[in-house]
């Protein structure tokens, strides 16, 4: 990324925003948001669909008082849990290196 050439004051901005590294930045985050999210709806349209069209099915007895809906509605928390411990991760290990690099020669050419 060249951001080291002299510029106005937002084109070295601009040079960031327009470069290889922050579209593959935004390609990257967008991509794992977009399947988290298509993962979690699917998952809460599947819990509707079935609260709406098997309610018996959300009725049925697991062990004691707990039933299939209560436990969909447990495991909903732990999905979403895991949701996020995903996305922690993936950014930690592919987005922040990224990141960082960006920040370090935006910040190297404002020196």
């Amino acid at each position: 990324m060249d951001t080291a050439a002299p510029a106005p004051d937002g084109g070295r901005y601009l040079a960031v925003h327009h470069s290889a590294e922050f579209r593959e930045l935004r390609r990257r985050s967008s991509t794992v948001t977009l399947w988290a999210s298509v993962a979690f709806f699917g998952w809460w349209f599947l819990g509707s669909l079935l609260a709406t069209y098997a309610p018996d099915f959300f009725r049925e007895k697991v062990a004691g008082p707990v039933n299939v809906g209560l436990l969909f509605v447990f495991l909903s928390f732990a999905f979403v849990v895991t949701l996020a411990a995903f996305y922690l991760r993936y950014a930690r290990t592919r987005l922040d290196p990224l990141s960082e690099k960006i920040r370090a020669d935006l910040e190297g050419a404002s020196r």
